[in-house]
């Protein structure tokens, strides 16, 4: 019998990798781990996309033609794009917030129930109202910038399927210190209010058929906007109540105000960190040998900015300075988890080049 120092014992020529479980996958992903990282980044990055401009609807600002015309009683009527503001805050606001009253007339017949927009309102920009009566289907609304509401003067006062198409409608909306009444249709609806609540109120403008800047367009017919404050009253149905221009510049409001006004819209801008961990992750990994943090995160934070500007050509896409912030946050951290992972021991060494 031969003795056992005389059996020549050979080492299998891959080495002890090839007797290792799963080591062919673990040998093919690691050749592959930087072809693999960047088909995921495009993945992720096409799904940020989609979730910041769907449902894609093109609306870059540019000259539109200006859809409100008078007809021949006296009557404006509103279509897609519509301009019929006050040129500056009315002349009334003062009054009003002295004495905290003013009563609001409104004739209106809505081309149909369709639809979910402001008729009239007195905001200063898509963020700040207050107040507005607007249609929600069949459901009046009406906001008021209060003590207590947030900047848009939610939650509204609504008086459900008040409303009636093809037809007219009167809405009287009265603020009387502490209380405000809403007559419509024969219903009253009466609620209490912060006292002075309209000392809260700013200088906005008066627009007509939608928001002061963008927004969702209301579509019908208005025969009387009649507002009457202690010592003033004025119709701005009545010719040049209103600068009704022939073409105007749509610039709607895409960008959010800096910080976030409320706890609900800090919580709403999470998702944003969330989404960038795995785009900080992956822009590491892009190349052998791994991309060091600060430039990684200096690149997520340049598709950061790419996203939030392409919200300026689509409709009722907004952007945010918190958004960018807080993608530019989770990017950086998702890059450092990926170079500690780079730097550890097994992974520099499961990562090192041929």
């Amino acid at each position: 019998m031969p003795k056992l120092s005389s059996i020549t014992r050979r080492r299998p020529a891959g080495g002890p990798h090839t007797l290792t479980p799963g080591g062919k996958t673990n040998s093919w992903v690691r050749d592959h781990w930087v072809v693999l990282c960047r088909v995921g980044l495009l993945g992720v990055v096409l799904l940020l996309i989609a979730g910041a401009y769907f449902p894609f609807a093109w609306d870059p600002p540019r000259t539109v033609r200006n859809d409100v015309t008078r007809s021949a009683d006296g009557t404006l009527r509103f279509g897609e794009m519509n301009n019929a503001r006050t040129s500056g805050a009315p002349a009334w606001l003062p009054l009003v917030r002295r004495s905290g009253s003013i009563q609001i007339h409104l004739e209106f017949d809505p081309r149909s129930l369709g639809q979910r927009a402001s008729i009239m309102m007195l905001a200063s920009d898509f963020w700040n109202t207050d107040f507005a009566i607007g249609q929600d289907h069949s459901d009046l609304l009406v906001w008021l910038r209060r003590p207590g509401s947030d900047a848009n003067g939610d939650p509204p006062f609504v008086v459900h399927r008040i409303i009636r198409a093809q037809r007219w409608n009167s809405v009287y909306v009265m603020l009387q210190r502490d209380e405000i009444h809403i007559y419509a249709d024969g219903i009253r609806l009466t609620g209490h209010v912060p006292v002075d609540s309209a000392r809260v109120w700013e200088q906005g403008q008066i627009a007509f058929g939608g928001e002061v800047h963008g927004g969702g367009p209301w579509e019908g017919k208005i025969s009387q906007a009649r507002v009457r404050t202690p010592g003033y009253t004025v119709d701005y149905v009545h010719p040049g109540a209103l600068s009704i221009p022939r073409s105007y510049l749509y610039l709607p409001d895409h960008i959010e105000p800096f910080p976030p006004t409320s706890l609900d819209q800090w919580l709403l801008v999470l998702p944003d960190l969330l989404s960038f961990i795995p785009v900080g992750f992956l822009i590491v990994w892009t190349r052998r040998p791994p991309v060091r943090l600060l430039p990684a995160t200096l690149l997520a934070a340049v598709l950061a900015v790419m996203l939030a500007a392409g919200k300026l050509l689509f409709h009722q896409r907004h952007t945010s300075v918190a958004d960018v912030l807080m993608q530019v946050v989770g990017a950086l951290f998702g890059a450092w988890l990926a170079w500690r992972l780079a730097r550890a021991k097994n992974h520099k060494t499961w990562l090192r080049p041929e």
